[in-house]
C-alpha cells in the first residue's frame, strides 16, 4: 500500500513539474507561433491564412507552432500537454490539431483531436510528417511549414464539404517545379485578310465614342461636385481581417480582431491521437 501511494506521489510530482513547464510557455499570438524564430514574414503569414480560413468554414482549428528545443521532454509528451494548455479546437467536438517542430532537437510531432481521429488517423499525419522531410532536413521551414498544414487543411475541408482558397497556390511536394503554361500562336482572322478592315474601324469608332460619352458624364459629376461629398471609405477603420479572436468573427468589430485578445482555442481539451518523427 505505501508502495503504490509512492508511486502516486510520484506521477502527480512529475505532471505537476511538467504542468508548470507548460503554463510558463508564452500564450498564443495566433494560429502560427514561431518561438524558434525560423519562419519567413511571408510564410507565416500563408500559414496563418490557411488556418484562418479552416476556423472559419469547417469549424476546426490549426496550430503550427516551432521552438528551440523540448527541454529533455519527449516531444508527445510536450504537444500533448501544450495542446491541452491552449485548448485547441472547440470544445464539443475536439476539432483540433497541432504541428509541432522541436528545431534544435530535431523532432516533429502532430497531435490530433479526438474530433478529427477519424479523417486524420495517425498513419496518415504520419505520411504528412515524412512528406516535409526533405525540407526540415533543407531547413526549408517555410515550405514545410505550408506542405503540411496545407495538406492538413484539405483533409478537414473536404470533409466538412468546404472549399479553400488559401490552399490552391501552394505546391503539393518538396522541390516540385510549376509546368510552363505553353500558348499556342493564334491565327488572325480570316475576314482581315478579305476586307474586313472596314468592319473593324466601325467596330473601333463606335467603341470609342461610347467610351467618350461615358468620360464626359464623369467629368460633367465631378465637376458638379459630387465627387467631392463625404461618404467615402476610410480603409483605416475597416475590420482586421488577420486578427484572432479565438472563435467566430462575430460582429466583426475591430477589437475581437486585434492579436492580443488571442487566447488560444475554443475551449478543446487533449489529443486523440498523432504522429511523430525525426529528420
Amino acid at each position: 500500500m505505501k508502495l503504490v501511494r509512492c508511486l502516486i506521489a510520484l506521477l502527480l510530482f512529475t505532471q505537476l513539474g511538467f504542468a508548470q513547464k507548460v503554463a510558463t510557455f508564452p500564450k498564443p499570438t495566433g494560429y502560427v507561433d514561431d518561438y524558434a524564430g525560423v519562419l519567413s514574414p511571408d510564410a507565416e503569414a500563408d500559414i496563418d491564412e490557411i488556418c484562418h480560413e479552416v476556423h472559419q468554414k469547417a469549424n476546426a482549428q490549426i496550430f503550427f507552432v516551432t521552438i528551440k528545443s523540448l527541454g529533455g521532454e519527449t516531444i508527445e509528451t510536450y504537444s500533448n500537454g501544450l495542446f491541452h494548455a491552449w485548448k485547441i479546437g472547440d470544445q464539443k467536438r475536439d476539432r483540433g490539431v497541432l504541428v509541432l517542430l522541436a528545431i534544435n532537437d530535431h523532432k516533429r510531432r502532430v497531435e490530433v483531436g479526438y474530433g478529427l481521429e477519424g479523417i486524420l488517423p495517425d498513419a496518415k499525419v504520419g505520411e504528412m510528417g515524412r512528406d516535409i522531410v526533405p525540407a526540415l532536413k533543407a531547413e526549408d521551414y517555410d515550405r514545410a511549414g505550408k506542405l503540411i498544414v496545407r495538406e492538413i487543411a484539405n483533409v478537414i475541408a473536404e470533409d466538412s464539404r468546404v472549399s479553400l482558397t488559401s490552399t490552391t497556390d501552394t505546391p503539393t511536394s518538396a522541390g516540385e517545379a510549376q509546368a510552363p503554361v505553353i500558348v499556342a500562336p493564334t491565327a488572325p482572322p480570316r475576314g482581315l485578310a478579305n476586307g474586313g478592315t472596314l468592319a473593324l474601324a466601325v467596330v473601333f469608332l463606335c467603341f470609342f465614342g461610347i467610351f467618350g460619352l461615358i468620360l464626359f458624364a464623369i467629368i460633367r459629376r465631378a465637376r458638379s461636385g459630387f465627387a467631392a461629398g463625404p461618404g467615402f471609405y476610410d480603409s483605416g477603420t475597416g475590420t482586421n481581417l488577420t486578427g484572432f479572436s479565438g472563435g467566430d468573427s462575430g460582429s466583426g468589430s475591430s477589437d475581437s480582431g486585434s492579436p492580443d485578445s488571442f487566447s488560444g482555442g475554443d475551449g478543446g481539451d487533449s489529443g486523440g491521437g498523432g504522429a511523430s518523427g525525426d529528420w
